[in-house]
Order: C-alpha cells, then structure tokens, then sequence
C-alpha cells in the first residue's frame, strides 16, 4: 500500500488522528501508515487513570477551565491554544459516546464527572479508574474498521528522512528498525506525524512504561526542529511507593478528589497550610511538598490515607487501584498507601502551531511529545487527554485540507540489521546512571550547580554512546540510549536557561534569590 500519511506512535493521539483523518474523507481517499514500537496496551495512552477534562455541565463555563489551565500553567500557556482546545472539548466528549464510549454515568445518563488537583469544577469524564483504555477501546475499533489505515507493529522509528535544504527542507518518511528482526528500512510519505509519547523512562522513577522512552523528541533534535518548554517536566505526587527503579503504579488523583488525604511520614496533614487547596493543589506543589518531607524525614515515602472514603466506595469508584493494592497487602478505603513522586508528563516538547504543525514543512507532532502552548509550565489535570483528542482532529482538518501527492520512493530497504538484544551489560548501567543523575540533578528539586554537574554528566555519556554505536554496528540498546540521553540534555539546557522559578521547574538557589 503506497503510504500518503506515516503516523509514529500507536496511543490515542496517533488513532485519534488515524480516526479523524479517514472520518474527514468518508473512510478512504487516504492511505495512513500506523507504525508503533510497542503494544498500546503497553502505552501512556491505555494507562491513563484520571480522564479527560471537558465543560459538560452548566455550572461550568469555558472561561473558568481556561482559567484554571492558565494558573497551573503559571504564565507560559498560550491563551489562544488553551481556549481553542477547551471550546472543543464538549464535542471531543460526545463524539466518543457516539462512537461507544462507557463513561460513568447516574441512572438518568447524566455524566458522573470527578475534581481533580487545580481544577475549580467537577469537569473530568472518567471510566471508573481505567478512562485511557476505555478510550483505546474505541479508537482501536475504529481504526481497525479503517479500510486505508495499515498498522504494523514492533517498529522502532529511529530518525527522520529530510529532503532539501534551507527553506525548501521538508520531512518526506522516517527510518525505520523491525524490532522482530532488526531490518533496516526507510518510509516516505507526503507528512509525517508524531505521536510518539512520553520519556518518563529518562527519570528513576516514573508511571510510563519503558517504551517512553522520549523517541519522536529525540528524532526532532536530530533533525534540528525546534522544541519548547523542555524544562517542565510534571512528577505525579502519588504514585504506589516503589524501591525499585522503573516503571510505577499511579495513584489517581481522583482518590484525593473523592477525599483520601495526605499524610507527613508522622501522621500529620502533609498539605495544611501549605496551599489554599490542599490537598488538590496543583500538582508541582503537591510533589515539592512530599519530596521536601522525604528529605526532611529520611523515610522514602509520605501516606495516603484513604479512611475518609470507605472500602464499598473505593472499590466501586476505583476498582483497578483497589486490586493493585490489595496484591500488595493494602485494603484500599481502609488503609494508608504509601505514596512518592514519579516522574509523569513532560508539559513540553516538539514546538507546533495550533494544529499540530511544526517547524519542518511535511513534520505534525501530537500528544505528549508536542508543545502546543497548551500545557504550559505545568499540567492541569486530565488536560492531557483532551489534547490527545482535540489537537489530531485539528491536524486532520488541516492536512484534508491540502492536497497530498504520493510518496517519493515507496518502500527502501537499507540492507542493514541492528542488533536487537537490549541486554548490552554497559549500555544498562549508563542508563541506571543517567536516571539517577536526572532524578538528582534534575528532577523535583533543582540547584543550579547540580544542573552544570548534568549537563556535563550528560555530555560525557552522549560521546560514548556515539562511540558504541560506530563499534557496535548499532546495536538497538546503544541507539535507544542515545536517543534518551539527548532528551535528557535538551531538558538540563532549558532548565538552566530560566532565570525564574515557574510550574514544575523549581531551583533552589533561584528561589532563594542567589540568582537574578
């Protein structure tokens, strides 16, 4: 099948533009290559506890969820983008019923909606505790009804394929490696769009799973496209204590917005008098105010106490976390679970326009490893869903829009294979390094020496990753790892280039007025 649209990512912004796109065209006219590196079950996307976001009922208003996004943001948000997606949310919402989705709802079929951290409404539309694989539930079904949409799976995407130079530059496909097989192959196409996620997997701890990995950020660089706000990285504050490194269990804000509270390793009210809204202060407070109580204790973790809403309620509004606990000994709605900060969402990323276009003619970016202006410096809760959904229908009206000539080549293959063990002894100390340097250096809480010590860190580890991968005939390990390394110093750069604290970047030497 010749290819017009190669779509990089196979989470609910990549879908959702799939969707849309062949919806846009009466379900043909366009042919969409879907090529994803791992199972979506394996994705931000299916885990996404919380839901999405959205003005469904009248009390609420546009102007106050835009209000709300533009004070968690803390003044980097662009307002035009912030109101165009919240103005779109409610037809987000029902487009998803129309198409099957299982919200909760009250026996008269109204909307049961939950308040999460640094919203002044009820306003996120949930499917008890699993609304992202609710939401991948639809989407897949209508993908896979898609007649022109193809997706092949176990494809790592390794770099984009530019032709031309200065102004004429375009991206016309992307080079792909078969994670099955280790082949090499290049991909053209008259646009290219990432979704491509997450790089939670930069940090020692994080919800992501260890796909995320920072891909399409990483590919940008590469290709010189320019990015935004990489310093803001959100860390949840409530994810399942874990010693180990890796991926974690997220604790849904919902369980503080239903009324768990926070507790200091003695007992205490973590948040008293910390924030005018507690418990549900927006997110970086949240983090900064547990990660300070860790440090100040010694004790890896604070307590969520989770009494004040009763152990029918806990299981009914969120059976997924109930069980997880339960595996680990803990009666949810009874007991106090122990709670750390992981790393989350990267509020920053590939820079667009206001439909997913960036600086690279022929290149969109959706979803996580975009900045669109939505976010901001830090994430308003369950903003992220409703940008998975608003900004590819955006991106799909415009490239509808256009006419789409076919692909320049088709299909090249390189004749070249990459070795695929992912076991490389040296290649995973380096990266238990580097999370633990990002976790220390650059994480929570920042100082501006520690961020020089990174940066300089990280250098020394991206020269020998291109070593490795000159000997190594690259191996896939060495390719992913260089990859992360990157994102790793595009985020210590933009962090040492804020001179003032905002959202999820806090410096301590900046706070406390040692720099101007």
């Amino acid at each position: 099948m010749e290819t017009e649209v190669i779509v990089v990512g196979g989470g609910i912004a990549g879908m959702a533009f799939a969707e849309r796109m062949t919806a846009l065209k009466g379900g043909g006219g366009v042919r969409i290559l879907m090529l994803s590196k791992a199972p979506v079950e394996a994705s931000n996307s299916y885990l996404a506890q919380g839901g999405v976001a959205a003005v469904v009922l009248p009390e609420d208003s546009v102007e106050e969820h835009v209000q709300d996004t533009l004070t968690v943001g803390a003044g980097r948000c662009d307002e035009r983008v912030v109101r165009m997606i919240v103005e779109r949310g409610p037809k987000a919402i029902a487009r998803l019923l129309a198409a099957g989705a299982r919200f909760d709802a009250d026996r008269e079929g109204r909307l049961q909606l939950a308040r999460e951290g640094g919203h002044s409404q009820a306003r996120v539309v949930h499917y008890r505790d699993t609304t992202g694989a609710e939401i991948v539930r639809v989407l897949r079904d209508r993908v896979k009804a898609g007649p022109m949409i193809e997706v092949a799976g176990h494809q790592y995407v390794m770099d984009l394929i530019t032709d031309g130079a200065g102004a004429a530059r375009r991206c016309i496909g992307v080079r792909t490696v078969d994670g099955r097989t280790g082949e090499v192959q290049d991909h053209y196409a008259a646009a290219v769009v990432l979704a491509t996620g997450g790089l939670g997997q930069i940090y020692r701890h994080t919800t992501n799973p260890m796909a995320a990995t920072g891909d399409g950020i990483a590919m940008a660089i590469r290709a010189n496209v320019p990015l935004r706000d990489m310093a803001f990285i959100q860390f949840h504050p409530t994810a399942l204590y874990d010693d180990e490194s890796g991926p974690t269990f997220l604790i849904s804000e919902a369980v503080r917005g239903a009324g768990a509270r926070l507790l200091r390793p003695d007992g205490g009210r973590l948040m008293e008098g910390v924030h005018p809204k507690g418990d549900l202060a927006p997110r970086n407070v949240v983090a900064r105010e547990i990660q300070r109580a860790i440090l100040r204790s010694g004790h890896p973790h604070v307590w969520l106490d989770t009494a004040p809403i009763g152990v029918q309620e806990f299981a009914k509004r969120f059976p997924n976390i109930a069980n997880v606990c339960g595996r680990k000994g803990i009666v949810a709605g009874r007991d106090r679970i122990p709670v750390m900060p992981a790393a989350h969402y990267s509020c920053g990323g590939i820079l667009t326009n206001d439909h997913g276009e960036t600086a690279l003619p022929g290149l969109f970016a959706l979803g996580e490893c975009a900045s669109s202006g939505l976010h901001g410096a830090d994430r308003l809760a369950s903003n992220s869903l409703l940008e998975a959904l608003v900004m590819p229908a955006r991106a799909a009206e415009v490239l509808v829009s256009r006419p789409l000539g076919p692909p320049l080549h088709g299909i090249g293959r390189q004749g070249m294979f990459l070795r695929m063990d992912l076991e490389d002894e040296r290649a995973a100390w380096l990266r238990k390094e580097m999370q633990e340097l990002m976790t220390g250096k650059a994480g929570i809480l920042r100082m501006t020496d520690g961020l020089k010590e990174a940066r300089r860190d990280l250098r020394a580890m991206a020269d020998e990753c291109e070593r490795a991968l000159a000997q190594e005939h690259l191996a896939w390990a060495w390719a992913e790892l260089r990859s992360m390394v990157q994102v790793a110093e595009a985020i210590v750069d933009s962090a040492l280039s804020q001179t003032t604290n905002a959202g999820t970047h806090w410096c301590e030497d900046l706070a406390q007025g040692v720099l101007s």
